[in-house]
């Protein structure tokens, strides 16, 4: 009877350790870290820019400051300006809401206490530097009807 004898032979290589020296500058990846593992203290200083993060980084918030002054009550700049006029029956008649000084129309219309029965002939500014709205109004009834014409005007400036 043969035996056969066979041996394997083999190397084994101690641990290494690898330093930054040894390291091409951009070839470790965040595939090659584990979590964790790198803290502030293994970067260099101004070294990383927001790109550098997928999220935006908050910091801790601050106390709440001091209430401020409430504000004056306001409408914003916006006043109206409603001018009635009389409409004898079966005539039409034009007139206009000026703005107030300091005021330049925004935009305007035309109503009457009678719906229905008045038709509105015309609606416009007065004219291009925006002094005011005007109307006209056919008066269809058999009688005298009061009609508005009204401009919405904000503060110049």
């Amino acid at each position: 009877m043969t035996t056969l004898l066979l041996g394997f032979a083999g190397s084994a290589t101690a641990g290494v350790v690898v330093t930054g020296k040894q390291i091409k500058d951009g070839t470790i990846t965040s595939r090659d870290l584990r979590d964790a593992d790198l803290r502030g203290a293994d970067v260099k200083d101004d070294s990383l820019t927001r790109r550098d993060f997928d999220a935006r980084i908050i910091g801790m918030s601050g106390p709440s400051g001091d209430i401020g002054q409430p504000g004056a009550p306001g409408t914003a700049g916006l006043t109206y300006s409603i001018e009635p006029f009389a409409i004898p029956k079966d005539t039409t008649r034009t007139w206009g809401a000026p703005c107030p000084n300091g005021t330049r129309v925004l935009s305007g219309g035309g109503s009457a206490d009678t719906p229905g029965v008045v038709q509105l002939t015309e609606s416009g500014p007065v004219d291009d530097a925006g002094t005011g709205w005007w109307v006209g109004m056919r008066n269809k009834t058999n009688g005298t009807v009061t009609g508005y014409a009204w401009a919405l005007c904000v503060t110049a400036s």
